[in-house]
């Protein structure tokens, strides 16, 4: 047995060894797979303090997140930091470049153009740069030009730009690897915006989004897309006048701000479109979709007329607020519902401060699809039911007397679930789940809430008092989904 002494003497001999770095020894492939749970790179390339070896561990890392959360406030320090990061990598490639920069009114062009340039002689992979618009994304800076290189072997490109940046496609060349593509708040040219997207310099290209984008010309131009691998398809770009697409694989089209368009397109499964659909033209569009997405007040005749049934229909409800004509407009919009295919989920959106009378409107559609299976309905900007001063004899609430008397009550025989998006314990909301939980759903199973963090408890509490006990039958469950930026995180089952 080892005397006091002798340990004694021992540890102390163990205190005065200059510790081992073992974690340095590691391969560069472990070291990399811990930097990269740090996130930023700025934060990476911090852990130099802890070894002489890890300062060159950072700057071969398959991945550079460069985020607005690792900035000071000064917008130069970001592009600094930025530059600098760029400067130091020494890898050969790239598979992941994203890099989000703090809004500020900065010359863009200038310092984002070296930045495109590294990517397109590092990046084997995703690109994505984000200016965020806070304070000089309002459109008042002069017109900027950003020239975009050729990047061959990125597989994904995602630009947030600035509304006063002029974004110019290079004039040949092919990203040749590029699958995803998202061009955001600029400016392009039609004919160039074109000819980048369509196969001859995109010829994998599956998926493109086009949001906020304005065209360069004073007038209105023209968009032609011709892609045979094009799968995916949002077009947001201002002031076009007619759009052009030939993609035989496409199966979903967004199309917004044009105002004519023809789609040459057979197997096509998902619409969504905003303004008038009946000066859009689809040659080879089929009987059925899987999901369709429309302003229910937008003229849609034509379209509808090609259309027997729908998987999903979304629908969005721009009902207009003044009282003078309110029942002339809801029976116009009674007739445009008549004229809708028929669906097995039905999701309702009201519109932004257009929602008085939605009430009376969303009863007559699910009396007009009884048969769905599946109700979403998004509360979000539902407003009182009328106002304060009208309640006695507004109209609205005069057809909503009517739709519910005990001769008329409305039977969804088919109906399984329901699910309240954006629900915050407001009084109208609340009358408007209490006033469809009338209606004859002998089939129910599930009723799921979907409540933003900010009104947990209160709405949990409201569920309980004021809606739980209406529902009629044991085996329906009722669940609440705590929702963060639109992503369900914590549920919760009431139980009957």
């Amino acid at each position: 047995m080892d005397s006091g002494d002798g340990r004694r003497r021992r540890r102390s001999q163990s205190e005065g060894a200059t510790p081992t770095d073992r974690i340095s020894a590691l391969p560069d492939e472990l070291l990399h797979g811990i930097l990269l749970r740090v996130g930023c790179a700025r934060d990476a390339a911090r852990t130099a303090a802890l070894s002489r070896r890890w300062r060159r561990v950072w700057a071969t890392m398959p991945e550079l997140h460069l985020r607005r959360s690792a900035w000071t406030s000064s917008p130069t320090s970001a592009v600094s930091l930025v530059d600098g990061a760029l400067a130091g990598y020494s890898a050969p490639t790239l598979r992941l470049l994203d890099i989000d920069v703090p809004g500020a009114r900065l010359a863009v062009a200038t310092h984002v153009a070296p930045w495109l340039r590294f990517a397109a002689e590092r990046v084997a992979g995703e690109l994505s740069i984000r200016l965020r618009s806070g304070r000089y994304g309002d459109g008042a800076g002069e017109e900027e030009v950003l020239d975009l290189p050729v990047c061959g072997a990125a597989t994904a490109i995602h630009l947030r730009l600035v509304s006063h940046l002029h974004l110019r496609p290079p004039p040949g060349g092919a990203f040749a690897a590029l699958a995803t593509a998202t061009i955001q708040s600029c400016r392009v040219d039609g004919g160039e915006l074109g000819r980048l997207v369509s196969s001859p310099q995109c010829p994998r290209l599956e998926e493109l989004y086009l949001i906020n984008v304005a065209l360069v010309a004073a007038a209105a131009s023209d968009v032609a897309i011709s892609s045979a691998s094009l799968r995916r398809l949002r077009f947001g770009v201002c002031d076009t006048r007619r759009l052009d697409v030939d993609a035989p694989e496409l199966r979903f089209l967004s199309v917004s701000n044009a105002g004519e368009a023809r789609v040459t397109a057979g197997k096509v499964e998902e619409v969504a479109h905003t303004g008038d659909m009946d000066r859009y033209e689809y040659t080879q569009l089929g009987r059925h979709l899987r999901r369709l997405e429309i302003d229910l007040t937008s003229p849609m005749a034509a379209f509808l007329g090609r259309l027997d049934t729908v998987g999903e229909l979304s629908l969005h409800l721009a009902f207009q607020s003044e009282l003078s004509d309110w029942s002339q407009q809801f029976e116009k919009l009674v007739e445009e519902m008549s004229k809708l295919p028929e669906c097995e989920a039905l999701e309702i959106c009201p519109a932004f401060n257009h929602s008085h009378g939605f009430l009376p409107i969303a009863m007559h559609l699910l009396r007009r699809f009884a048969g769905i299976r599946k109700l979403s309905v998004n509360l979000w900007w539902v407003k009182p039911p009328c106002p304060p001063e009208l309640v006695s004899y507004c109209p609205c609430r005069t057809l909503t007397d009517d739709l519910f008397t005990d001769n008329n009550i409305i039977m969804l025989c088919h109906l399984e679930e329901i699910e309240i998006d954006e629900f915050r314990e407001r009084d109208e909301q609340v009358e408007f789940v209490n006033q469809l939980l009338r209606c004859n759903v002998p089939l129910l199973e599930r009723v799921v809430f979907n409540v933003p963090s900010c009104c947990f408890p209160e709405s949990e509490e409201i569920i309980r008092e004021k809606i739980h006990g209406k529902l009629r039958g044991d085996k329906i469950k009722v669940k609440l989904a705590k929702i963060w930026a639109s992503i369900s995180c914590m549920t919760f089952e009431l139980n009957r």
